[in-house]
């Protein structure tokens, strides 16, 4: 994040939860304002997440530049929504999975550029160790990826797709340096589920590589059309507040995977299955939410909460055991249509393949996940020797998460207590609240049971706006005064992950510390929404 975007994020925070007060509790004129001030906020702070305009910065061959001469071809500075890791993945990744699956990208792109640099007479750029897909806490040589591609993989392709697989690399090696490609094929692999695959390869497929920027700007105009249904659901203002602090982020910032690759499917879903129920169309509430849950699993937890409170009153009302049904077929339905046109395009072997490593994905201690996990294993020995960076940065990466999973086993007596709590307390939350509120409380779930990447956290954005809303429409003092002390508690927390980076050394010690405080978050969240009265109210009917 640089300067002028860390201080765009802390003066939005700080001008959104001030204007926030005065619009819960004041009345009349300095509402109009104070709305004006929000939706400038937002703009301000959609502008700053994307470097104002700046997006990535790119080195282009220059016009003149001929790829015989390597190394030493000329280049030229860009700035483009272009991000060359993620989008090498997730478009590789999914236009050629039919031929590399979820193990052999890597394998498959040393072979091709060694075979592209022998046929100009140039050094490959690939020449270094490769991450082992199959174990993402090994490696392995350059020659032994060559020779996994060559008897696995590449016989697989067709002359035309290992043609045109070649013809990419060639189109991605004139879009970046050179010395960013060792460090592409280090990275953790394609992991998406084959449920995401199958709409992902369809659009690859259909986008030429040269036309990587229509592919990036996807994500761009879901990012839209989603903050334009908010809008339309929840007025603007609220969804003014949800832009604000999406924008002014520091854990999903958009160098993490803006400019790449449908990458905001996910996002797009959730965000719309909330404007879904909040219209109360539950069949496409749950519709949607079941395309998220197939994009990237962890929705799922968004769609138990939602149906916490329709559940409650379910046991007496029949038309809420309607609604029930309605949100529970989309879901069923959608996720049911995804995973039967993956078995029908790629077969049934890759979803056997993407449950194995995603079990063992689960269990690698990332530096920039975040999850309970990293606040129940802070030991003082975690935070030293942390250069995990090339070969024998990986050695040492693999005994660090070695000794922290032996210190997760040895606290499972701990765990799975502190998790049902979790679970119950979450249920408690939500079983007064309206389901587009209790969704939300999904966000919860995902922290106490998983550790998924930082940027996967945009998901909490709608969660302020959200509790600017409640407090809004409170019929009593006390309500709006709990929802809004839980929208400041969120601020704050918020606050402190833009700055994390500057006040604590180093990047495991800063996700610890915003671990913690997203768990503290959390925990007053829980409590300004647990209304026992409303419990007992429900089961009195």
């Amino acid at each position: 994040m640089y300067p002028s975007q860390l201080a765009t994020s802390l003066l939005v925070v700080l001008v959104v939860t001030s204007i926030g007060g005065v619009l819960v509790y004041q009345r009349g004129r300095v509402r109009r304002w104070g709305y004006a001030l929000v939706l400038a906020c937002a703009a301000l702070s959609m502008m700053s997440w994307t470097g104002y305009g700046d997006f990535q910065t790119v080195f282009i061959d220059a016009p003149a530049a001929s790829p015989e001469q390597g190394s030493a071809r000329p280049k030229v500075k860009r700035h483009r929504a272009f991000h060359f890791h993620d989008f090498f993945h997730y478009y590789l990744g999914a236009k050629y999975f039919r031929e590399v699956g979820y193990l052999h990208l890597y394998d498959c792109v040393a072979l091709a550029d060694r075979e592209v640099a022998d046929e100009i007479n140039v050094t490959p750029r690939i020449s270094g160790w490769v991450r082992n897909l199959e174990d993402v806490l090994t490696d392995k040589s350059h020659e032994a990826a060559v020779a996994d591609c060559t008897t696995e993989a590449r016989p697989k392709f067709s002359e035309e797709r290992w043609r045109s697989f070649k013809a990419d690399l060639r189109e991605l090696q004139r879009l970046v340096t050179d010395d960013q490609w060792p460090n592409v094929v280090f990275d953790a692999g394609f992991n998406p589920p084959p449920s995401w695959v199958v709409v992902g390869t369809a659009f690859a497929n259909t986008i030429p590589l040269r036309a990587y920027m229509v592919a990036t700007a996807l994500d761009l105009v879901l990012l839209v059309v989603a903050f334009l249904a908010f809008r339309s659901a929840f007025g603007a203002t609220t969804a003014a507040i949800a832009a604000a602090f999406f924008g002014a982020s520091f854990v999903s910032h958009y160098s993490w995977n803006g400019g790449s690759f449908l990458r905001f499917t996910w996002f797009f879903a959730i965000v719309l299955s909330l404007a879904a129920m909040k219209r109360r169309r539950w069949a496409l509430a749950g519709a949607l939410l079941g395309a998220a849950t197939c994009d990237r699993l962890f929705p799922a937890a968004f769609a138990f909460s939602a149906m916490v409170p329709i559940a409650a009153r379910a046991v007496r009302s029949p038309s809420d055991r309607v609604i029930l049904r309605r949100f529970g077929g989309g879901f069923a339905a959608t996720a049911l249509v995804l995973v039967v046109a993956s078995f029908v395009v790629f077969g049934a072997s890759p979803w056997g393949v993407f449950w194995s490593r995603i079990g063992r994905h689960g269990d690698v201690y990332y530096v920039l996940h975040i999850g309970l996990k990293k606040v129940l294993t802070f030991r003082e020995w975690v935070f030293t020797n942390n250069n995990f960076i090339g070969h024998e940065g990986l050695m040492r990466f693999r005994d660090w998460n070695l000794r922290l999973r032996d210190s997760w086993a040895s606290m499972r007596a701990l765990v799975v207590p502190l998790q049902l709590v979790t679970v119950a307390s979450v249920v408690a939350a939500g079983i007064g609240r309206r389901a587009y509120e209790a969704a939300m409380l999904g966000a919860i779930l995902v922290f106490a049971l998983s550790m998924p990447a930082n940027y996967y956290y945009a998901v909490v954005t709608p969660i302020p706006a959200l509790l600017f809303r409640a407090a809004v429409e409170a019929r009593t003092r006390e309500a709006r005064t709990k929802s809004y002390l839980a929208f400041v508690a969120f601020s704050a927390f918020w606050t402190y992950q833009i700055i994390a980076a500057l006040v604590t050394p180093g990047a495991v010690v800063y996700c610890f510390w915003i671990c913690l405080a997203l768990a503290l978050f959390f925990v007053v969240w829980m409590a300004a929404w647990v209304e026992p009265s409303k419990i007992r109210a429900l089961y009195r009917r």
